[in-house]
């Protein structure tokens, strides 16, 4: 049996990043291989989840105090996501900090995969990151690209002999927008094929052991604000009224600008996916809670962002639910033909499984030339 190691943000403290990598660790599991996620931490990128932010005190006080205001609620989203990462992942045994010390890691593992999330995105990253681009892997051992995202159409010409550079040592190599293959297709010979979130890769039953209980027959409306959004706080707050509903809303801050209903801030990964399994309506501007909404089969609604909108119309379109990207005339009870789109949804996983499993088997007994 072939070792897999995969590495990605695994371990931030955000939903989609930490669902995506089990996703694809489970996916990957399924095709009967040996996984491991490479319990990589890049330290300056999680500075942003430390209780205690102190590289920021000096420059900014504020951030002392907002940082003793909400220790409780941070400490529970730390013990909640780190508890997700023990159970459910299947960490190295080592815990890495540089593109250095992973190299040790070719005497374990035979195919390495980076992705998928934003690991190629500069700003996120602070710059190039070779960890993410697998450079610490031997020649002899197979490199896959599943799906990281660059969140740029191209990049600037500092960087652009390092990345070529970088990307040219691949086995094989898959991305998440379409917009980035011509970039990336006129500096590399292999060719670059566009490939689902690993979210998408499972079933709704493949995320159904994940779910906690005690959410009961309530009805209510299941808001997760991934970026400020006035009037999609609006929207949920009539909506409460409308319908008499609870409100049970989640954001990146703790607080986030709700006038009434509960906040969820903290709760678990599988608390996160149980809050949309049983809602009656979910309203986002996530990536993510909209892939869970359609994998559930719920009433949904999608306020688009300045971030991340594009691959999130790129998906309803290619599924047919452009119409629940919110507008003027957005209605939430429209029914949602799921028989139809979960026939798309398994169209597009054809290509994207057979990516994964192609690669994965010929890098089974690869030999570089």
């Amino acid at each position: 049996m072939n070792n897999v190691g995969i590495i990605t943000f695994h371990c931030s403290y955000n939903y989609g990043s930490a669902l995506q990598a089990y996703a694809l660790q489970t996916y990957v599991e399924s095709l009967g291989y040996n996984v491991r996620i490479i319990d990589f931490v890049m330290k300056k990128n999680f500075e942003q989840y430390k209780l205690f932010r102190t590289s920021l005190y000096r420059k900014q006080l504020k951030s002392l105090g907002a940082d003793i205001i909400f220790f409780p609620h941070h400490l529970k989203r730390k013990l909640s996501f780190e508890k997700f990462v023990q159970k459910k992942m299947h960490l190295t045994e080592k815990r890495y900090y540089s593109c250095t010390e992973l190299k040790e890691l070719n005497n374990e593992i035979d195919i390495f995969i980076c992705g998928s999330d934003q690991i190629w995105n500069i700003d996120c990253t602070h710059g190039i990151e070779p960890s993410y681009f697998l450079k610490f892997v031997n020649d002899n051992n197979t490199k896959i690209a599943y799906a990281p995202s660059l969140a740029h159409i191209k990049f600037e010409t500092e960087n652009k002999e390092e990345f070529k550079a970088l990307l040219e040592s691949f086995d094989a190599i898959s991305i998440r927008e379409e917009s980035t293959v011509p970039y990336l297709q006129s500096i590399v010979k292999q060719e670059v094929k566009v490939t689902l979130d690993p979210t998408l890769l499972l079933n709704e039953s493949d995320y159904l052991p994940l779910l906690t209980d005690g959410l009961g027959k309530e009805k209510y409306i299941f808001v997760y604000m991934l970026e400020g959004n006035k009037e999609l706080i609006q929207y949920c707050e009539n909506l409460k009224k409308l319908t008499g509903y609870q409100l049970y809303y989640l954001s990146l801050k703790v607080n986030c600008g709700f006038s009434c209903g509960k906040n969820l801030f903290g709760i678990s990964p599988e608390k996160f996916l149980s809050y949309i399994y049983h809602a009656k309506y979910v309203i986002t501007n996530s990536f993510h809670a909209t892939v869970f909404s359609i994998i559930f089969h719920k009433q949904f609604c999608t306020f688009p962002t300045k971030k991340s909108s594009a691959r999130m119309v790129d998906l309803l379109e290619k599924i047919g639910l452009l119409n629940r990207m919110y507008g003027q005339k957005f209605v939430l009870d429209n029914r949602i033909d799921y028989k139809t789109v979960e026939k798309k949804i398994n169209e597009l996983r054809v290509e994207s499984t057979a990516f994964l499993n192609n690669t994965l088997a010929n890098g089974e007994n690869y030999e570089r030339k």
